[in-house]
């Protein structure tokens, strides 16, 4: 009798017990950041792409007149792999290159690449010329996509 109750009692042990964690580095599960927390106060969301591993955010801060762009894994989560999150301004329908004009972050990342910032509404000075420009070129890629190019978007003027 009492093995019978014995077992029962560890029957009703294994039964209750909770399912097993996912272990650390796991593909399982959402990936815990969030574009708004990874940028920082004050960015709202302008765009998404589904890059099928990986979902590229470009965000916006009206009072900085700044984007951020930041790269949130959907796959391999936890685990370092290749991600790229790049941000430029745009000038003639082209990214920029210079220092204040963009930026690029790649490495092996356990959830996301970014954030990356630039100031891209305003007065963009080029030599001894200057005008206004509002656009930038985003972009995202992990290990297992490759970026199709970069996407253009042009922020809204800002006030006078």
């Amino acid at each position: 009798m009492t093995s019978v109750v014995a077992g029962a009692f560890a029957v009703a042990a294994v039964m209750l017990a909770p399912p097993a964690q996912a272990r650390a580095g796991s593909t399982q599960g959402a990936n815990p950041y969030k574009p708004h927390a990874v940028c920082g106060s004050g960015y709202t969301f302008v765009k998404r792409v589904d890059i099928r591993t990986a979902e590229v955010y470009l965000m916006w801060n009206r009072q900085k007149n700044t984007n951020c762009v930041v790269t949130l894994k959907k796959k391999d989560i936890g685990t370092p792999t290749p991600v790229t999150a790049s941000l430029h301004r745009a000038v003639d329908g082209r990214p920029a290159t210079g220092p204040g004009l963009g930026s690029v972050q790649r490495g092996s990342f356990k959830y996301y690449a970014g954030p990356v910032y630039v100031r891209a509404a305003g007065v963009l000075r080029l030599g001894d010329a200057s005008r206004l420009e509002t656009c930038v070129f985003w972009a995202g890629s992990t290990t297992h996509d490759v970026d199709p190019g970069a996407w253009m978007y042009c922020n809204p003027r800002p006030r006078a």
